[in-house]
């Protein structure tokens, strides 16, 4: 547990650097409302540390200011009034790691002086020697460090040499002789890895060559049994930590080779016994935590004769339920006894006897519901006592009553109300005292008279009403006030008089709607004040609070402010007002404030910022998100010169930037304005903040965006920018995405990077439909246009009259791609009866769907030579003329489907030699006439689907077998036999092409009185024509007998025309 941590922090408290002392104040501030608050108060001191060395270390690498304003940033942080990640401090596990022990033999705050680099982790788990040494003039003579270790030499407080290794797996084989140091004391810390397969096991004799090893570490070892002479050799082994083994068991005899052992560690290993430790004289430090240890005796601690150094036992986290024993038989020199996190339900009342010396005792979070009252009575030099989260809900009179000595008292957690004053009126040394989660519901002044000593005092989560004035007048040296979680609803004049050395003062979560306007005036060291999650109205006065830096006010009923808010309070850091309802901030209300760094008023109702309400704010990061700031320009007469972050997501913002409003923010690295009104963004909106780095302008109205408005005035830094959300236009200026697309991070350009790209979606200016960005084709990014004179070459384009110049039907909508080279035209659903007379002749695609064209007029395209597409679907077709398409030379796709089309000839699609692509299905077409598609080039896509046909001439078939993919279901074709042969060979050698094959029918007239419909596919063709089928069969016999017959006379002629010809060349042959 940590106790004793918050008088540690108190002390450090004291010290008069400026930013550690911060930290430690903030560190004991509650954090967010969801904290689980169990630790002591402040305990998270180790903070103090981390938040001290980032600043160090970005004062090294950085300049001077930004290195205050971190360390500014990180003091209020630190507070838990701001969102922060919290930072843990090590357990001596970890710690043990680093090369640092936990034994005050070895224990160092310096870091190593020398490491040496691992070069192989988790390999064979013999461990091998390299050439690497230790380079020190105190190192011990030729040591060499293992290739699966880290070995140090740390000097604090004795020089010694620690090595940390990483291993698969111990066994019988792991030689840990090359480990030896001669006589130079060293440390052994084994970390085996958690994830390995191999079972560890610990052998007799493995350590025997260690013999000047003072100190062995095994952490997620996970064996199961330390046999007998496991630690033979290691004379010198002074303490010895085992952390997470398994179900650990000990040979009676397996700490016998280790007589001068002082601390022994078994944590976190399911150890449920122990073996007798009586011989180990020398022990100091016992710690057995989160085992299954039932008894004390069960901690091999039990012997003929007490332990005469022994000082220290800590049992948390077993399965101890009662203490039945004397303590004082197992050391009656003992110091701390902790034995918190069981389920203890009974000590006896002599258990403490004879315990003279004992200063620490920890018995929190057990079942115990009584105590009798003489089990303190001699424990009279006692200063740390945890008695909480018990079952305790009163003391036996007179139970603490001589314990005058005590100096850190936990009562939290129990049912105690106000009587326990009375019971603890005798620790009059008490600097410590914690009663949260309790039942008390009045504090008197009377109560707290005699505790002048009380450095701490925590009353929060209690049922505290009222608060008298001048409650704390005899606390002179109280330094930190915990009242939040009560029922207080109001603050009167003189409740604070007498502490003028508090500096944390923490109110949140009570009732308060009144605060008098000078109740905090004795508050002359006040540093953190929390008042969030109340319903205050009015502020009270911050004249001469001077040292105030952390104003946490959220969660409140505020809705003005205005220059005398924070009026007196020059020194304020960090102001949280979130969740309140401030529609206005008024003038000169931060303007003051030289020393504010982080400012939040988030969620709340502002939509006007009077002029200069910031002046020249030294605010590092503000975050006016969730309100209803409508105009940017709001800041206009403020100037931000450390600003490094602007929140403004979340509001009503319509137009985005200005150059003024760059100008004074130019040092901001992080820019959020997400889920605004946002509609454009100017060209180059953004390239005078020199220094931004995140730009959010996700879930806004930006149809449309430039590729200069993402551009920055550098390339070696590329800020990266969200664009999510936004309903833009895929038209033919958004076509730079896609170049995007493909290098995003190219170093050759001064473009932000778009972290999101893969995820934009846009709408095609033809189509509604929302579409992926990076999935479109670079043709779909189309600009609207009404008159255009780009799309040919054309030099009278500046003239009044030119006859190049073209113009988008009234009625239509017309579009060109980004390069010009396709240009489309929308005339669908217009009600349009004929093909508009002013179609652009640099049209290439032509829609003209669901209309009411009933005749295609041979007049209707004679001034379209580049038209390649054309779609005419649903718009009540009944005639085509003769060569209605002749001059479509260029046309490669017509969609013709769901019209009232019967005849089709020769000179319907009459010279469409490029043609690719012909659909007519759910037309009434009855008969194609023999050439009809004979122009088209092979290859060609033909969709006949659901029309009238029964059948077609066989040269149509024949025709028709050049088309690269058919579709004829949906058709009456006739089971008429002489028809269905003909067809039946076409659909066999074109079954691959065509792609309704399987749902092919045709229909047979019988004598029933409906048709009958038979599914070709499943059909036989002899079952449905068997006559003719033999007839044909036999046709195809005499055929082939003549063919056959007449192949063999041809060959017999070219072999005499062969030697004909070979006799007539070779007259030398001839001659003899």
């Amino acid at each position: 547990m940590h106790i004793g941590a918050a008088a540690l922090v108190m002390k450090s408290s004291m010290i008069s650097v400026k930013l550690i002392c911060v930290c430690a104040i903030l560190s004991a501030m509650a954090a967010l409302p969801t904290e689980n608050d169990e630790s002591l108060p402040a305990s998270s001191a180790a903070n103090i540390v981390t938040v001290a060395t980032a600043a160090d270390k970005l004062s090294t690498t950085g300049n001077a200011t930004d290195s205050i304003r971190f360390t500014q940033t990180a003091q209020i942080t630190a507070s838990g009034a701001f969102p922060v990640l919290e930072t843990k401090s090590n357990d001596r596990a970890v710690e043990a790691t680093h090369g640092t022990l936990s034994s005050p033999r070895l224990k160092t705050e310096s870091p190593a002086l020398f490491p040496l680099q691992r070069t192989t982790i988790l390999q064979p788990s013999i461990l091998q020697e390299t050439t690497r040494t230790i380079d020190n003039e105190n190192k011990p003579h030729n040591y060499i460090c293992p290739a699966e270790c880290d070995c140090w030499l740390l000097e604090n407080p004795i020089s010694h040499v620690s090595v940390v290794c990483a291993l698969s797996h111990i066994n019988n084989e792991t030689d840990f002789s090359v480990l030896n140091t001669n006589t130079f004391p060293s440390a052994l810390t084994l970390r085996c890895d958690p994830l390995s397969l191999w079972k560890n096991k610990l052998y007799p004799f493995m350590f025997k060559g260690l013999h000047s090893f003072i100190a062995l570490i095994f952490l997620n070892c996970h064996f199961n049994y330390v046999p007998e002479k496991t630690f033979y050799g290691m004379t010198a082994l002074r303490e010895l930590y085992i952390s997470d083994a398994e179900k650990i068991s000990f040979h009676t005899a397996a700490f016998d080779n280790v007589p001068y052992l002082e601390d022994l560690s078994v944590v976190h290993s399911e150890m449920s016994s122990a073996p007798s430790l009586c011989h180990l004289q020398s022990l100091r430090f016992v710690n057995f935590t989160n085992n299954n240890i039932g008894t004390i005796e069960e901690t091999g601690l039990l012997c003929n004769t007490t332990f005469k150094n022994l000082q220290e036992i800590v049992l948390c986290k077993n399965n101890l339920r009662k203490i039945s024993i004397n303590i004082s038989e197992i050391s009656d020199n003992l110091l701390h006894f902790s034995a918190c996190d069981n389920k203890i339900e009974h000590i006896s009342e002599y258990s403490f006897r004879g315990l003279y010396l004992l200063s620490r005792l920890d018995i929190e979070n057990n079942l115990i519901t009584s105590f009798s009252r003489h089990i303190f009575q001699d424990v009279n030099d006692l200063t740390v006592l945890s008695l909480a989260k018990n079952k305790l809900s009163h003391f036996p009179s007179g139970l603490l009553s001589h314990l005058r000595n005590l100096t850190v008292l936990l009562l939290f957690d129990l049912s105690l109300n106000q009587s326990i004053f009375n019971e603890i009126r005798n620790c009059q040394n008490l600097q410590e005292l914690v009663l949260k989660n309790n039942f008390i519901e009045n504090v008197e002044m009377s109560s707290l008279d005699l505790f002048s000593r009380l450095e701490y005092f925590d009353i929060s989560n209690n049922s505290v009403r009222t608060l008298p004035g001048n409650l704390f007048m005899s606390l002179q040296n109280l330094q930190k006030l915990n009242m939040s979680g009560n029922l207080i609803e109001t603050v009167g004049k003189d409740t604070f008089s007498g502490l003028s050395k508090v500096d944390t003062l923490d109110l949140k979560y009570n009732k308060i709607r009144t605060l008098h306007s000078d109740c905090l005036q004795p508050l002359l060291a006040l540093s953190v004040l929390n008042l969030s999650y109340n319903a205050i109205e009015n502020l009270p006065s911050f004249r001469g609070l001077q040292n105030l830096y952390v104003l946490d006010l959220r969660h409140n009923n505020i809705k003005y402010l205005d220059s005398s808010s924070f009026a007196g309070a020059s020194g304020i850091g960090g102001i949280n007002l979130n969740n309140n309802r401030i529609q206005t901030i008024g003038e000169n209300t931060f303007t003051n404030l030289q020393s504010l760094v982080l400012l939040f008023i988030e969620k709340n109702e502002i939509d006007y910022i009077e002029n200069n309400a910031f002046g020249d704010a030294s605010i590092v990061e503000l975050n006016l998100r969730n309100n209803n700031i409508s105009d940017i320009n709001l800041f206009r007469h403020s100037n931000f010169p450390s600003l490094r972050k602007l929140d403004l997501s979340h509001n009503n913002i319509t137009v985005l930037i200005s150059s003024d409003f760059c100008s004074r923010f130019q040092g901001i690295e992080t820019l959020l304005i997400s889920n605004n009104r946002i509609q454009a963004v100017s060209s180059h909106a953004f390239e005078s903040l020199l220094n931004l780095r995140f730009l959010d302008l996700s879930y806004n109205r930006i149809s449309f965006l430039q590729e200069t408005a993402l551009t920055t005035s550098f390339s070696s830094v590329k800020p990266f920018v969200k664009l999510q959300g936004n309903p833009f236009r895929c038209d033919c200026n958004m076509k730079w995405m896609k170049k995007w697309q493909s290098s995003p991070y190219n170093n050759n350009n001064n473009n932000m990077i778009i972290t999101d790209l893969l995820t934009l979606t846009c709408t095609i200016a033809s189509s509604t439909n929302v579409s992926m960005l990076y999935r479109l084709a670079t043709d779909n990014f189309q600009c609207q246009y009404i008159t255009d004179c780009n799309s040919f070459k054309c030099s009278c384009c500046n003239l009044n009259a030119c006859e190049c110049l073209i113009k988008c039907p009234d009625s239509c909508t017309c579009l060109y791609n980004s390069d010009r080279s396709a240009n489309m035209v929308h005339c669908d659903r217009k009600g349009l009866d004929q093909v508009p007379k002013e179609i652009p002749p640099a049209a290439t695609h032509l829609y003209l769907d669901e209309n009411n064209i009933s005749v295609v007029s041979i007049h209707s395209f004679t001034h379209m030579a580049y038209l390649e597409y054309l779609s005419m679907c649903d718009s009540n077709i009944h005639t085509i003329d003769d060569y209605a398409f002749e001059r479509l030379s260029s046309l490669k796709t017509v969609h013709l489907n769901g019209n009232f089309i019967s005849i089709i000839t020769p000179k319907t699609f009459f010279e469409l030699k490029n043609l690719q692509q012909l659909s007519l299905s759910n037309n009434r077409i009855t008969l194609i006439e023999a050439g009809s598609f004979i122009y088209f080039p092979g290859k060609y896509k033909l969709d006949l689907s659901r029309n009238m046909l029964s059948k077609v001439d066989d040269n149509v078939l024949f025709e028709m077998s050049f088309a690269s993919s058919l579709n004829l279901s949906g058709n009456p074709w006739t089971c008429d036999c002489e028809f269905l042969v003909g067809f039946d060979n076409f659909t066999s050698s074109n079954v691959e092409k065509i792609q309704d094959f399987s749902t092919l029918t045709c229909t047979t007239n019988t004598t029933s009185p409906s048709n009958t419909t038979i599914l070709l596919a499943n059909t036989l063709l002899s079952n449905l024509c068997p006559g003719i089928t033999v007839r044909h069969t036999k046709e195809l016999l005499d055929n082939t007998v003549l063919v056959s017959t007449l192949t063999t006379l041809l060959g017999i002629l070219l072999i005499v025309a062969f030697i004909v010809f070979v006799l007539f060349w070779n007259r030398d042959f001839l001659k003899v």
